[in-house]
C-alpha cells in the first residue's frame, strides 16, 4: 500500500559508490532532487531496496536516497560476505553521505535497518536531523533466541518451528543451527540448498507477517537475504547489542520507534529489557506500539503508522528552518547522472 496509489516517486538517478575492500553500493534516488533528504535503510540485514520503498515517503518533498548494503539488492559483489561487517556498514553510510556531499540528513528504516541507523546516528549525532524506525531488532543473544531458539517465537509457531529446525538434533544451540544452515546453503545439491533456503526464509515469513510464505521458486534476491543473516547472525551480529546500547546513552535527535504490538520478530518484550527505550534519559527518544501492528509494511496499520512518521519528520526538519538555500544546515542538491542502472 504505497503513499500514493496513482503515481510511483519520479526517479532522479541511479548509480554504484564505490567503498573500502573492493565494495560497491548501489544508490537509487526518487522524488525532489531539492527536497529534504531521506536514507532508507533496509532490514535483514541483506534485504536490499525495492522501488517500492520509495513510495511510503511524499516524493514531492523528500529527496529519497535508497541504498543497498554491503552485498544486498543490487550492490557489488552480489551476495559478497567477505569484508562484510557492521563496522563497515557504518563507515559506508558515512562515506556515502560525504560523497553527496549532504551536511545532514534524515533516517528511516525497518528491522536490522533500524538498529544500524540508531548506531549510526550515535556515532554521528551532528549529521542526523530526525530519524524515524519500525520493528526495531534488539540484537542481543535473548533477541537471537527469541528469533532462532525453541523457546521464543517458536513457543507461539510450533509447526512453522518444526519445519524450520527439523534434523537438527540440539533444538536450543543457536551454534549448531546456523552451520547446519551454513552448510546447507551450499550444498552442491541444489535441490538440497533450495530447501533450506525456503525452510529459512518461510520461519521468518511466518513471523514478519503470519500465515504468509515466499512463493514460487526462492529467487537471488531471497537467497542473498538469507545468506546475508545468516552471516550476522552467526557473528553475533558483530557486537552490534553493545553499540546500540551505547547508541541509545548519546542525546540523540527526534526519534521515533514504531513497534508491532504483534512483531514476532521483534517482540516488545525484547525491547522492555532495554532500559534506554522504555525510560529513555532523552526525551527526544519515543517508543510508539502499533495496536495490532505486525512486523512486516504488508500490514496496514504498520504501513500507516510509517507514513505518518515520515510526515512527523518533514514537520521536525521544517521545524527547525532546515531547507534548501536557506539559513542552518546546507542541503546538496541531487547531482547530475543518468537515469536507470549505471
Amino acid at each position: 500500500m504505497p503513499f500514493n496509489d496513482k503515481f510511483s516517486p519520479p526517479l532522479i538517478g541511479s548509480r554504484w559508490i564505490e567503498v573500502a575492500n573492493g565494495h560497491s553500493l548501489h544508490l537509487a534516488e526518487y522524488g525532489n532532487p531539492n527536497g529534504v533528504p531521506l536514507l532508507y535503510l533496509h532490514g535483514g540485514p541483506g534485504a536490499g531496496c525495492s522501488p517500492e520503498d520509495a513510495r511510503l515517503f511524499d516524493s514531492r518533498h523528500w529527496r529519497i536516497l535508497l541504498l543497498d548494503q554491503r552485498g544486498a539488492g543490487l550492490s557489488r559483489p552480489r551476495g559478497a560476505l567477505s569484508n562484510n561487517t557492521l563496522a563497515l556498514l557504518l563507515a559506508d553510510l558515512e562515506q556515502v553521505r560525504e560523497t553527496l556531499q549532504i551536511e545532514a540528513w534524515c533516517l528511516a528504516g525497518g528491522s536490522f535497518g533500524a538498529t544500524l541507523g540508531l548506531i549510526y546516528t550515535g556515532m554521528h549525532p551532528q549529521r542526523v536531523v530526525a530519524q524515524c524506525y519500525w520493528g526495531l531488532f534488539i540484537p542481543s543473544l535473548e533477541g537471537m533466541a527469541w528469533l532462532y531458539g525453541p523457546a521464543g517465537a517458536a513457543r507461539l509457531f510450533g509447526n512453522e518451528y518444526e519445519d524450520f529446525s527439523r534434523a537438527i538434533p540440539i533444538k536450543g544451540w543457536l551454534p549448531l543451527l546456523f552451520e547446519y544452515f551454513d552448510q546447507a546453503f551450499g550444498h552442491p545439491q541444489q535441490s538440497i540448498a533450495e530447501k533450506a533456503f525456503r525452510r529459512w526464509l518461510d520461519w521468518e515469513s511466518a513471523l514478519a507477517f503470519p500465515g504468509s510464505r515466499i512463493p514460487g521458486a526462492v529467487d537471488w534476491r531471497s537467497r542473498v537475504l538469507a545468506m546475508i543473516e545468516l552471516h550476522y547472525a552467526r557473528n553475533g551480529y558483530f557486537d552490534a547489542d553493545s553499540m546500540l546500547q551505547n547508541a541509545l546513552q548519546i542525546p540523540a535527535c527526534p526519534t521515533r520507534i514504531l513497534q508491532g504490538e504483534c512483531d514476532w520478530v521483534c517482540p516488545l518484550q525484547v525491547l522492555e529489557r532495554v532500559p534506554a527505550l522504555i525510560k529513555p534519559e532523552h526525551a527526544d527518544i519515543e517508543l510508539m506500539v502499533i495496536s495490532g501492528g505486525y512486523h512486516s509494511l504488508a500490514d496496514s496499520r504498520m504501513h500507516q503508522a510509517v507514513v505518518k512518521g515520515g510526515n512527523w519528520m518533514l514537520s521536525v526538519w521544517h521545524g527547525l528552518h532546515l531547507s534548501v538555500g536557506g539559513s542552518g544546515i546546507a542541503v546538496a542538491q541531487s547531482p547530475e547522472f543518468p537515469t536507470g542502472k549505471g
